[in-house]
């Protein structure tokens, strides 16, 4: 069957709608009620030419596997100039791969994405990354039969054997850790959160909708400083904060919008929304108005909310003032009906932060990996 797989890289917009649309048309989430459809829209504006971020900050090309003129597989490979400066020069990615269970079309579409990036000089690969630790990463290799939340991806559980027959070994994992029965906690958390505020001097306020563009701005700053450091970390470009912050807008529940004040000066954030996927599953990718109607109705039956970013300034780490802000979310989240919370992703050496949620007796009930490999060729 080797010899039959034909795999091509994407050349206009048709080929581009093959590519979004593999995951419906191949039929291999069929079955998998653990998928969360992505918006097809969405991810033919996110992968487009004209709309997406990676096109100005580096290279990418899409492959989609065939076998007797059908679509079998697809990945992506793609270079990151802003890895290249602040990381090193050696290493390339794969992102957005789906297979049907053959070891022959992964090998077939893994050694295309080597084969791109060997040419542009790379002798080491890593993903998948779709494209950047902020958005897809991993596959996730525990935990492979539980629904994802909101801005997660689940693949199917093979893939991490194809990616491990052909060669890839472990690279890095991420965590995700759940909080369930939060009402349990309040009246212990507020405890907590009084005595930890005690020493602060720092105030907190909550996102008032005529502050919008001001709190984005401050944000994306905070952001990018407050992540140096962490694994993999990148500033997200103005473009890629536009996207992520547009999507944001549509969903933020302002009160668990927190922001903390050292005098007038923002020098911290956390943002958690409500789990959105048990209304993406309804969508299957399209957005009809009577699919838009019921996905809505079960977004507000959604008892789980997710941590989706926060951020403290260097020069006030140590203050407790993330713990703070799991508190406030977690007390705030019991009053509007939520009983669980999730913060995810958590890279494993991010040890402060793991600690900080397991002392609330969060579960670490999920594991994304990136794998990696030496190019050979």
């Amino acid at each position: 069957m080797a010899a039959d797989i034909v795999v091509k890289p994407v050349s206009d917009k048709s080929m581009l709608k093959t590519f979004v649309l593999f995951p419906w048309t191949s039929g291999i989430y069929k079955d998998d009620p653990a998928w969360v459809p992505p918006i097809i829209s969405g991810q033919m504006k996110f992968l487009g030419r004209e709309k997406g971020y990676i096109y100005d900050i580096g290279e990418v090309e899409l492959f989609i596997a065939y076998l007797d003129g059908k679509p079998v597989g697809r990945i992506s490979a793609h270079i990151n100039r802003l890895y290249e400066k602040k990381y090193d020069h050696v290493t390339g990615f794969f992102g957005f791969f789906e297979s049907i269970p053959s070891q022959n079309v992964a090998d077939a579409l893994f050694g295309s994405a080597e084969n791109w990036l060997n040419d542009r000089g790379k002798t080491r690969i890593q993903g998948p990354q779709s494209f950047s630790i902020y958005d897809s990463v991993g596959f996730d290799v525990e935990g492979n039969d539980i629904t994802p939340v909101v801005g997660l991806m689940h693949f199917r559980p093979y893939y991490k054997e194809l990616a491990e027959t052909y060669g890839f070994r472990k690279c890095i994992d991420w965590y995700c850790y759940l909080v369930r029965d939060i009402e349990d906690y309040q009246s212990y958390l507020r405890e907590v959160k009084q005595d930890l505020m005690k020493n602060q001097n720092i105030t907190y306020t909550t996102l008032q909708r005529k502050d919008i563009k001001q709190r984005a701005r401050e944000l994306h700053e905070i952001f990018n400083v407050a992540w140096d450091g962490n694994w993999g970390h990148l500033p997200l470009t103005d473009k890629q904060f536009e996207v992520f912050f547009r999507e944001l807008k549509e969903v933020i529940i302002p009160e668990l919008a927190i922001f903390a004040h050292d005098g007038n000066k923002t020098i911290g954030f956390c943002i958690s929304i409500a789990d959105a996927n048990l209304g993406l599953q309804i969508l299957n990718g399209r957005l009809y108005p009577w699919r838009l109607l019921k996905a809505l109705k079960a977004i507000r039956r959604s008892k789980k909310i997710r941590t989706i970013v926060m951020g403290v300034l260097p020069e006030y780490r140590g203050r407790h003032i993330d713990d703070v802000f799991y508190l406030k979310t977690i007390e705030t989240g019991v009053g509007m009906g939520f009983n669980a919370s999730d913060c995810s992703l958590i890279v494993e050496t991010n040890r402060k932060m793991i600690h900080a949620i397991e002392v609330l007796k969060a579960e670490n009930y999920k594991t994304y990996r990136i794998f990696e490999k030496e190019i050979m060729v």
